[in-house]
């Protein structure tokens, strides 16, 4: 009986061990989906910002592109 009770208090233990163990990895799991979802959310805004930032100079480009058309469309007249 107390060999019983010796093996016994050992499992319980190791089945401690293993319950804090799991609790442990699924923190960290938790810890990870969080981070995961921190970096696309900042990915996705970044990513929106670039095009619009694109966007804005595209029509810059447009502009100056009218621009130079109106300058040289007098100068071909002249020749």
């Amino acid at each position: 009986v107390g060999e019983l009770q010796v093996a016994l208090g050992e499992a319980e233990r190791q089945r401690e061990l293993q319950e804090a163990e799991g609790r442990a990895l699924r923190q960290e799991l938790k810890d990870v989906r969080d981070g995961q979802r921190i970096l696309e959310k900042k990915g996705s805004a970044a990513l929106k910002d670039l095009k619009r930032q694109l966007q804005l100079e595209r029509r810059r480009a447009d502009r100056l592109q009218e621009r130079l058309q109106e300058l040289l469309a007098p100068s071909r007249a002249r020749t």
